[in-house]
């Protein structure tokens, strides 16, 4: 039985049950024989008993639980099957090996009771990144979440994370094996050659080599696991895949070409995290939020000023000296409510003001160069024109270096010459500012609070999300707000979750934008809600998201996602959703 407990992109962090015992995955399957013993710190064993017969997968917790089979026969030449697009399974009891062209393996792996699917050519795919990304991205699509992916002979120590990130659960040591009887050490960095690396091991030691390369494998399994927990797998990627092409081209093609697989399985909440190279403009989160501004978002129906900001290095940005700066400058304009703040970025291209609290715009960190490149520069200028199509009657420009671009796609007045914190251009800014603002007619605090509500609300949920804010109040302390309705809460926003949290009065509001809806089944709900008692859901959900549970037609609760809407369905363990507040029964 298979839980999963964490997820990042593709990859997964699970609790594999056989019997009595529990394994975490990913995991390293040690091979054993008599001349080289799998080391002591292994929690997985593989052994091959007799020639012919399957190798047997062993918990090394639990000795006496019976045994996985995987079948031995891994040298039918997989490049011939690959060129030739023939596709291969052997089938054993609980394991299947798939070799070849994967992309119709559907229809075999139905109606198998295996837990395992080996790629068996996943050593031919070293050579290939494309093909090996394509070949585990159909094989991941075909076995389900419920199935755990072996690739035999393929990891070294610096690749490891990227085939966790990529969705393989189980590696083995055969690899590193090899590796170190031919005198090359492998570390998170790269391969070196004992002699040249004589202060780590012996170099006329072989057997040292070896224990060098399954210790360093270990070791960063450690830390893959432990930034996994932490919400930070895709940073230690980014660090790792430079150690060679293989590993940029691989990590460059799943984002580019399977973003759609990695968005489904990313949280929309977590940690902060550094965006430190250009691969991370195509974090799955990060590209997701892109997505989101241009296709779900609208910004207030009130604002007819946009202020074009730069970002600054302190999250929320307006915790920061910088926006405090801008904040002044504004607040000296009456009627400053109709001003729409709007900060360019990257590597999130923009961030309207009342999104500031949303993932990832409050997590992440860049270094900052003053060097925009062409892409870059492309991102930022198609978010700009969107925002600006929605028909603004002024923009201001009050940017740094960014308004060099910027100003290619919009027609806008400059207030900084590229100084935006001077005294001159904050004192441009708020006199261009009280000239603009005085125009249109007054809009109370109370109404601008609202409708920056409604364009958070449709941003979270989606198109019809901004019915939730409709004929309410919004009070509360910036970031602290709480949105009534007829004096009833009916959501909250915190800095926390960067999101709206809702009530059950809340859910009664949405419900009928059949946004976000799990169906459970008819039973009374004690505790929180797991994927064994979900019948349905959303396939727009994600883990994080804020969701409404119905039993028979009816709201049962409300809270928060543990999975994405696909795998509350397909999953048979694990939580899918925290409850928050449910249906009172007294």
């Amino acid at each position: 039985m298979l839980e999963v407990l964490h997820r990042a992109g593709c990859g997964r962090m699970t609790r594999w049950s056989r019997g009595t015992s529990q394994v975490t995955t990913p995991g390293i399957l040690f091979f054993s024989s008599e001349k080289l013993p799998a080391p002591g710190f292994a929690e997985l064993i593989i052994e091959d008993k007799r020639e012919g017969e399957p190798f047997e997968l062993r918990v090394v917790s639990s000795p006496e639980t019976q045994p996985i089979l995987i079948p031995n026969d891994l040298k039918i030449p997989s490049s011939f099957l690959r060129r030739e697009k023939i596709s291969s399974t052997i089938s054993s009891v609980e394991s299947v090996v798939v070799r070849g062209d994967v992309t119709n393996i559907a229809s075999e792996l139905e109606g198998t009771d295996s837990s395992i699917c080996v790629l068996g050519n996943a050593f031919e795919l070293r050579r290939d990144a494309r093909e090996f990304v394509k070949s585990l991205v159909a094989l991941r699509s075909a076995a389900g979440s419920g199935r755990m992916i072996y690739a035999p002979g393929i990891l070294d120590v610096s690749n490891l994370a990227l085939l966790c990130y990529a969705g393989v659960d189980l590696f083995d040591s055969s690899l590193l094996v090899y590796q170190g009887s031919r005198g090359r050490l492998l570390t998170p960095e790269g391969t070196l050659l004992s002699e040249e690396a004589n202060w780590l091991v012996n170099s006329a030691d072989p057997e040292e080599s070896i224990r060098h390369n399954l210790e360093a494998a270990w070791s960063e399994l450690q830390l893959v696991r432990h930034m996994q927990k932490l919400g930070r797998l895709r940073e230690l990627v980014e660090m790792r895949v430079n150690s060679n092409p293989w590993s940029v081209a691989a990590l460059r093609i799943l984002d580019l070409e399977f973003f759609e697989l990695q968005e489904k399985f990313t949280p929309v909440v977590g940690p902060s995290f550094y965006c430190n190279s250009k691969q991370s403009l195509y974090r799955p989160d990060v590209q997701r939020f892109r997505l989101r501004i241009l296709e779900r978002y609208r910004p207030p129906a009130h604002k007819r000023v946009l202020l074009l900001i730069p970002c600054s290095a302190k999250k929320p940005y307006s915790t920061s000296r910088t926006h405090k700066l801008f904040h002044q400058a504004i607040q000296t304009a009456k009627n400053n409510t109709v001003v729409h703040e709007l900060a360019v970025t990257s590597p999130l291209g923009v961030v309207p003001r009342e999104l500031e609290l949303v993932y990832p715009a409050a997590q992440y960190d860049i270094p900052v160069t003053g060097h925009w490149d062409h892409d870059e520069r492309a991102m930022v200028q198609e978010m700009v024109a969107k925002i600006a199509s929605f028909g603004y009657d002024k923009i201001i420009c009050h940017l740094s270096i960014e308004e060099s671009f910027v100003k290619d796609v919009v027609d806008c007045v400059d207030t900084s010459s590229g100084r935006p914190t001077s005294n001159e251009a904050l004192e441009k800014l708020s006199s261009e500012l009280s000239g603009v603002c005085s125009s249109f007619p007054y809009l109370s605090r109370g109404d601008d609070r609202v409708g920056n509500m409604e364009s958070l609300a449709r941003f979270q949920f989606g198109e019809g999300g901004e019915v939730l804010v409709e004929e309410c109040s919004v009070v509360g302390n910036y970031p602290y707000l709480r949105i009534l309705h007829e004096n009833v809460q009916i959501a909250m926003l915190t800095p926390e979750r960067g999101m709206l949290s809702l009530t059950m009065q809340g859910g009664e509001k949405l419900l009928p934008t059949h946004l976000n809806i799990v169906q459970m089944a008819n039973f009374e709900l004690q505790g929180n809600l797991f994927a064994v008692g979900v019948e349905d859901a959303d396939r727009r959900i994600r883990s994080g998201d804020e969701v409404l549970v119905l039993n028979n037609g009816e709201l049962e609760a409300v809270g928060v996602a543990s999975m994405c809407g696909e795998e509350m369905v397909e999953a048979k363990r694990g939580e899918a959703v925290r409850i928050r507040h449910r249906k009172n029964r007294s």
